[in-house]
């Protein structure tokens, strides 16, 4: 439940030994590779390498022969044998000859029965019959009755072969000499014949003599073209050391080690403090119930490496906040056994069902202690009952007097949630000994003060009805607090020994405080009324399902329908709702207070292959 611990490391070898170093090193899937440039500066003079790649260009050059005779390239790990860069340029330019010597100089959109009857002719060898300097071939299809005509004509200088028929065509070639093609010719466009052309020679023939060749040189070059890409990230130091830096997980030093084992490397690792002027990537670690939200930390902003992870927190909270809105003990089952069953069977990648599983388990909780089971509010009337003694439930939602009580009971919950993100917001600058914000802003010392007090005021005036405006409490504990954000610039200034007068004089800084201040007052008010749709969600949740239970007496026979139906309905709608309105709260109302965000993604180099 933390931020993986990092450490700098960097591999270095030899311009022979290079690219399997880079091999072995994104083999690991451990190393977060950090750009040569950022590497280099003026203590090491160190240089990137300037090498053109090639391979890119014969990896276009061979897709786009490959799919010019409808061939699919499958990747392949692995190639037979090393290419030098004249003989890839070779093949490509011999494969390039045969395709345009194949095609027919136009585009045609051939149909299946099309297809059939050319593969047909292409057994008697496309070459062999364009080589015929006395015979002229023409290949088309020709309609059934235009077949019977042309055989009632008695034209004796022609010859047909009919090589594939259905319902409506027959596809033939047909067969004269140069000296009668003209008359043979007009007399097959009188019958309706339609030409398509022969290609000079066999496409198949292409594809079954160039396939694997094509195959190997495509895996040798996109082999190579990533090696090149991951040249990026290797700095060159003193025109010999090729060195290859960046970030891995500390708990995974030994075994990033083992993989130069076999190679004339060197590998230095070291905390990433000696390089401050790298941003450490941050990679979040989490037990299984709170690994899910980090998806949620992750839409907002990660952490920066050097503060802490807020997913525990935020997953709870949303849980606790979720399960009170969606309280229902059956719809919350159906959240609970769809998400976890698609999260297993998706592998952990839709973290999004990861996250309905959990909101589920505490919409089942609250659905209890609400006595709702898919929006029948009776059924665990007896159950509450022999638990928790009571005349009717724990908590009857439904009833005008208890509308009160829950929106009362959702902003003190806010009020509660406030507080924690304050609290946090301050080990956070304690942490990085940001004294100022600590003591001095609206989320620190003084805003926690000040705010607790709001708090406790409230609760004692509403509760035990006492009096706790005092004149010395007020000067104490709002009095106080208000001076330091008005003056929390100043204040901070003077912890930090630097001077104290604004830059904009005491005149403009004391009415830009004032207005700071009103700014202040109304975000404290909206940021706790904004849990008040807490409450209001528990009346939408448990008011629509009161919709859903009505119809389903006022259908009779059909009210099992509208049950599962309406069921439904609720759960997408509100569900969905209710999901979108506690996420808010989280950003809006908690992360805003004590999270800052700002890290760097932790990303491994891409395995080499």
């Amino acid at each position: 439940m933390s931020i993986v611990k990092m450490k700098f490391a960097s591999v270095v070898t030899d311009h022979d030994h290079l690219d399997q170093m880079l091999t072995a090193s994104s083999s690991t899937g451990l190393l977060h590779p950090e750009l040569a440039i950022n590497i280099i500066n003026e203590d090491n003079n160190g240089k990137v390498i300037t090498e053109e790649n090639n391979y890119s260009d014969y990896l276009n050059s061979l897709k786009n022969l490959a799919h010019s005779i409808g061939l699919e390239i499958k990747d392949q790990e692995h190639y037979t044998k090393e290419y030098t860069k004249d003989e890839i340029e070779d093949f490509i330019k011999e494969f390039s000859k045969d395709i345009e010597l194949s095609s027919c100089g136009e585009d045609v959109m051939l149909t299946e029965d099309d297809r059939i009857a050319l593969d047909k002719l292409g057994e008697c060898d496309f070459e062999a019959l364009h080589s015929c300097h006395y015979i002229h071939f023409d290949f088309g299809r020709l309609p059934l009755d235009s077949q019977k005509k042309l055989s009632y004509s008695g034209n004796q200088y022609v010859e047909t072969c009919i090589l594939h028929s259905n319902a409506q065509y027959n596809w033939v070639v047909v067969a004269t000499s140069n000296t009668f093609y003209g008359e043979v010719r007009r007399l097959l466009n009188s019958l309706f014949f339609e030409e398509i052309k022969i290609p000079n020679i066999d496409v198949n023939k292409v594809i079954s003599e160039y396939k694997d060749r094509l195959e190997d040189i495509y895996a040798y070059c996109s082999y190579n073209d990533n090696l090149y890409h991951l040249y990026d990230y290797v700095t060159i130091m003193d025109d010999k050391d090729y060195t290859l830096s960046g970030f891995i997980p500390a708990a995974k030093e030994e075994e990033y080690r083992s993989a130069f084992k076999d190679l004339p490397v060197e590998v230095k690792v070291s905390d990433p403090s000696e390089r401050p002027d790298l941003k450490v990537p941050t990679l979040l670690k989490n037990n299984k119930f709170f690994e899910p939200f980090e998806m949620f930390v992750e839409m907002y902003s990660l952490p920066d490496y050097n503060d802490f992870d807020p997913t525990v927190f935020l997953g709870l909270t949303y849980c606790i906040l979720f399960g009170i809105m969606f309280g229902d003990l059956g719809q919350g089952l159906l959240l609970f056994l769809g998400g976890t069953f698609f999260y297993d069977i998706k592998k952990k990648k839709a973290r999004l069902f990861g996250i309905v599983g959990r909101i589920g388990i505490f919409a089942m909780i609250f659905g209890f202690l609400f006595g709702s089971v898919f929006g029948n509010e009776e059924v665990l009337v007896p159950v509450h009952q022999a638990l928790f003694h009571t005349e009717h439930k724990l908590i009857e939602v439904m009833d005008s007097s208890a509308t009160m009580t829950l929106l009362l009971g959702a902003v003190s919950i806010g009020m509660c949630l406030i507080l924690i993100s304050m609290a946090l917001n301050i080990y956070k600058h304690f942490k990085h000994k940001n004294w100022g914000e600590l003591l001095f802003s609206t989320s620190g010392v003084a805003g926690f003060v000040f705010y607790s007090y709001v708090v406790y005021a409230a609760a004692n005036i509403m509760i035990l009805g006492g009096d706790p405006l005092k004149a010395p409490l007020i000067i104490i504990f709002v009095g106080i607090p208000f001076l330091c954000f008005m003056f929390k610039e100043p204040l901070t200034c003077a912890i930090e020994h630097k001077p104290v007068k604004p830059k904009e004089g005491w005149g403009g800084y004391i009415l830009q405080a004032i207005f700071e201040m009103i700014a202040t007052i109304l975000e404290y008010v909206s940021n706790t009324m904004s849990f008040l749709r807490v409450g209001g969600f528990i009346l939408s949740h448990a008011g629509m399902m009161l919709v859903v239970m009505t119809l389903v007496e006022m259908t009779g026979s059909a009210g099992i329908v509208v049950f599962i139906f309406g069921n439904l309905f609720v759960m997408a709608l509100e569900g969905l709702i209710v999901g979108i309105q506690t996420l808010r709260l989280e950003y809006y109302e908690m992360f805003s207070r004590y999270y800052d965000g700002g890290g760097k993604k932790y990303t491994a180099l891409a395995s080499v292959k």
